[in-house]
């Protein structure tokens, strides 16, 4: 089965290899993760499978129990489903609970562990497609109210880059973000009306918001992005370039779409699981 739901669930014992690994989201369809993590898992000659799971808000809590009952090893959050998370584990890693989200789930003899592997994900991302150094560079996160934004601005201001610049479509929704960051000089709250001026003033853009899969981006006009820009995409299609990476490669400028970012924090995400050394290769390999 490609998609499996929380009814289906029940019939797990029959699957071979067994099916012990999943992602929940809503919508699950474009995961790549079953992908990487299979090959992951063959790799290591695991006999299990990893399988995407569709779960709607009113089902997640519904989820987890069923899981934990059926034994599951672990588990991915997507969206929208990383803040919701947090209040369904027995247990939070510091840094989850720090960046008030969740992406991974690990079921220790029946306790509920939960991770978040974005962050390091995004942080491996970042180094690897523009060889920068985070700390000189002035970053700009669009949708930072948003869960994945919410949880990247808060370990990026941890970097402490030379300025961090967060912009959401409504300043309300970062009020939060707002009162946790308070007081540091370098980072500064914007809205999308004022999105000319973050552009002039970021060397990197990191996109949280989905219109780099939906195509919203085309909407921004084409003269803000320049040379020396660097653009990640946080989201990423199922086949070739999403908008906001084609509209940066027709101006020159670098950039990359999420599936780095998925595969750092996806093998992050494995060695919770494991607890042994990643086939990263394997994962990279998956994703081309």
């Amino acid at each position: 089965m490609d998609i499996w739901t929380v009814d289906a669930l029940p019939s797990l014992g029959s699957t071979k290899p067994e099916f012990q690994l999943g992602v929940l989201g809503d919508p699950v369809e474009h995961s790549l993760s079953p992908r990487m993590q299979n090959a992951a898992l063959a790799a290591r000659g695991l006999p299990y499978r990893y399988e995407r799971v569709h779960v709607s808000p009113s089902r997640l809590e519904e989820a987890f129990a069923r899981l934990r009952e059926l034994g599951f090893i672990g588990w991915n959050l997507t969206l929208p489903h990383k803040i919701a998370g947090l209040s369904l584990v027995d247990r939070l890693d510091p840094e989850a609970a720090d960046l008030e989200a969740i992406n991974t789930v690990l079921n220790q003899g029946g306790e509920l562990i939960g991770f978040n592997t974005d962050g390091r994900g995004l942080q491996a991302a970042l180094t690897e497609a523009f060889k920068i150094d985070l700390t000189k560079v002035r970053i700009a996160v669009l949708g930072a109210g948003g869960g994945a934004g919410h949880a990247s601005a808060r370990f990026l201001a941890r970097l402490r880059p030379e300025r961090l610049l967060l912009v959401n479509r409504t300043l309300a929704k970062m009020e939060n973000l707002k009162n946790q960051l308070a007081g540091d000089p370098r980072i500064t709250f914007w809205d999308f009306d004022q999105l000319e001026r973050v552009f002039r003033e970021a060397d990197l853009i990191v996109n949280a918001t989905s219109a780099g899969l939906a195509g919203g981006i085309l909407d921004w006009e084409p003269d803000w992005l320049q040379a020396d820009h660097r653009v990640f995409d946080m989201v990423y299609g199922r086949e070739g370039d999403t908008p906001m990476v084609a509209w940066a490669k027709r101006k020159g400028v670098p950039a990359v779409d999420g599936r780095l970012m998925l595969l750092h924090q996806g093998a992050f995400a494995f060695e919770h699981w494991f607890g042994r050394p990643v086939p990263v290769q394997a994962m990279r390999d998956a994703l081309r």
